[in-house]
C-alpha cells in the first residue's frame, strides 16, 4: 500500500508552481508558473473498488467507498506571489507520494504543463501496487487524476482499485480574509 494518505497528496502537489525538471529556471522558460492569488480546492473519489479484501482492511474498504462522489471543497486559499515563484512541483510530488525504497519509479515528467507520473512497488511485505498520477497544470488551474492499484495490500489480501481526481483553480486575487496556502 502507498505510504501516507493519498489525500494528503493532493495539497501538497497542487498549490506548487510547475516546476520541470532541471529547476524553476526551466519552468518559467516554458511559461509553466502558478499565478499567486485566490485558489479553490476540490478533491473527490471517483472509483473506490475492493475485491477479495480481509487482514484487517474492513475500516479502510468502509470509508473509501463511501467516499466515492464526495466532493471535499477546499479553499479560497491565498498563494502569494512569493511562494508560488519560488515553488517546485517536483519536490512536491516526490514528498507527497513518500516512496520508499521498495517503490520502482517508471516515469515521472512534469514539464510542459502535462503531470505524467508512474511507480510500482512488488515486496513481499508490503504487497503489489502502482499509483499513476496524469493531467494538466497551468498557471490558473491543475487538473489531476491519480490511480492506485494494490495487490495483497499488507496485512490483507486482494485488490483496492482507486481513481481520484483534484481540481484546483484560480478565481481572483486574495482578500484579506483569506488563510495563506501553505
Amino acid at each position: 500500500m502507498i505510504r501516507g494518505s493519498l489525500a494528503a497528496l493532493f495539497p501538497l502537489l497542487l498549490c506548487a508552481c510547475q516546476a520541470a525538471p532541471g529547476g524553476p529556471e526551466r519552468t518559467r522558460e516554458q511559461g509553466i508558473v502558478r499565478q499567486g492569488g485566490s485558489w479553490t480546492l476540490l478533491h473527490y473519489t471517483m472509483v473506490f473498488d475492493a475485491s477479495g479484501v480481509s487482514g484487517g482492511m474492513r475500516d479502510l474498504v468502509a470509508a473509501g467507498q463511501a467516499s466515492i462522489g464526495k466532493k471535499d471543497f477546499g479553499g479560497p486559499l491565498c498563494l502569494s506571489a512569493a511562494q508560488a515563484a519560488k515553488d517546485d512541483t517536483a519536490a512536491r510530488l516526490a514528498e507527497a507520494v513518500q516512496l520508499g525504497p521498495e517503490w520502482n519509479v517508471i516515469r515521472s515528467d512534469i514539464s510542459a504543463g502535462t503531470v505524467d507520473f508512474a511507480a510500482s512497488m512488488d515486496d513481499p511485505k508490503m504487497g503489489h501496487a502502482a499509483i499513476t498520477i496524469t493531467g494538466t497544470v497551468s498557471a490558473t488551474t491543475t487538473d489531476l487524476l491519480v490511480t492506485t492499484d494494490s495487490y495483497e495490500p499488507a496485512p490483507g489480501k486482494g485488490h483496492i482499485h482507486t481513481v481520484m481526481k483534484q481540481e484546483n483553480t484560480r478565481v481572483g486575487d486574495c482578500t484579506a480574509e483569506e488563510a495563506p496556502w501553505l
